[in-house]
């Protein structure tokens, strides 16, 4: 972030200007209100670095809940896919045990074709 602030609010409600010549020493007091206005600007600045930092901040979060969406949908497709691979493992195998069935049938010397 930009600068820092050289005042607070007890050092300007504590600031205490010497008397010259019956008045204020004009310098000291030009002097001071220079540091004011310069902590001034140097804090407007920074509230716009805050404002431009919390809207990144919010886009970054709109990205991440799409992001997690996004993500979830994904999971939910590996899922199903994962489901369907199973579910397809397990036909695969009840292919196979029907093939041992049928070559058992044939060495037994029936036709498992012509069964009901």
């Amino acid at each position: 972030m930009a600068e820092t602030t050289k005042l607070d609010a007890d050092k300007i409600l504590k600031k205490k200007f010497k008397a010259k010549n019956g008045g204020y020493d004009a310098l000291e007091v030009d002097t001071f209100f220079d540091l004011v206005r310069s902590d001034y600007e140097a804090m407007i600045k920074l509230q716009e670095e805050i404002e431009i930092l919390r809207n990144k901040s919010e886009q970054q979060l709109a990205k991440i809940v799409n992001l997690e969406a996004l993500n979830l949908q994904y999971k939910r497709k590996v899922e199903e896919l994962e489901r369907l691979v199973n579910k397809g493992g397990t036909a695969m195998e009840n292919l196979r045990k029907i093939d041992r069935y049928e070559r058992q049938l044939w060495k037994l010397g029936i036709d498992p074709s012509k069964l009901k």
